[in-house]
């Protein structure tokens, strides 16, 4: 009997444990799939009588700028139904202009990394400055990020990296804008898409070997067409482009509650 009972109790505490430890490894892989904020950059502004200060600025400003990353999400930017419900300093002052012409919000033209698994988000107060003795500002708000999915590919199979060379694939064009660089540098070209969607361009030159590219910005170039524009690190006459877009998006929220403090966090 007594032996009965000690095994049972054995058994009742290494079920505690196998318990336990399950819920440990469910809130570490629930921690890993969570977003995350960094503070990258804190500016504070303040403004100039310009009649003796040329190109002083004639208002205060104030930036907060901060590094979302999500792991297993594909980030693509910043949609416009965020909303920021305070910003302010450390005491209670807020920086958000009421009379002001625009809106106080997160900007929605982030800074995405190239392999779209973080990006750089700021929010900008016009008109305002943190008071006398703050140290830190506050951000809160709902943060909604556009995210791709659906991943698919189209090939431009046959590339002429020369002055005003121009292919199609699908809804994507090539346009090459400058058949040489700078020193060794290669052929400068836009890839124009239907969207902002492209998760990355592959040029691979004749022996099917990949060719470096440096990327440049993404701007709309109309309501329904992005340009971003490359520039191939050694000059390539001829070669084969592969581009990688979602075809599909998702909107995720993102809850934001930060300090930021001249320590860039608390």
């Amino acid at each position: 009997m007594r032996k009965l009972m000690l095994l049972s109790a054995c058994l009742t505490v290494c079920a505690a444990l196998a318990v336990a430890d399950d819920k440990k490894d469910a809130s570490k892989d629930k921690t890993k799939s969570e977003p995350t904020l960094t503070p990258t950059a804190l500016s504070v502004l303040r403004k100039v009588d310009t009649k003796q200060f040329r190109f002083g600025l004639n208002t205060d400003q104030t930036n907060v700028t901060f590094m979302v990353q999500y792991p297993g999400k594909q980030l693509l930017g910043v949609d416009a139904s965020s909303t920021l419900s305070s910003l302010k300093d450390d005491k209670g002052n807020s920086l958000i202009d009421d009379k002001g012409f625009f809106k106080t919000n997160f900007n929605t033209y982030a800074q995405v990394a190239n392999d779209r698994t973080a990006m750089l988000v700021s929010v900008n107060a016009f008109n305002k400055a943190p008071g006398k003795g703050a140290s830190k500002v506050l951000v809160k708000g709902d943060l909604v990020v556009l995210c791709g999915t659906d991943e698919k590919s189209e090939e431009f199979k046959k590339v002429e990296f020369k002055d005003k060379g121009e292919v199609k694939a699908g809804d994507f064009a090539l346009k090459v804008t400058q058949e040489k660089g700078f020193g060794n540098q290669g052929a400068t070209f836009s890839l124009i898409s239907p969207s902002n969607a492209v998760k990355k361009l592959v040029v691979k030159d004749a022996d099917d070997k990949e060719v470096e590219l440096y990327p440049g910005n993404t701007f709309a170039s109309s309501p329904k067409e992005f340009t971003t524009v490359y520039t191939l690190t050694k000059p390539l006459k001829e070669g084969k482009a592969t581009v990688t877009y979602f075809a599909k998006t998702e909107k995720a929220t993102v809850p934001v509650d930060l300090s930021v403090g001249v320590g860039l966090g608390d």
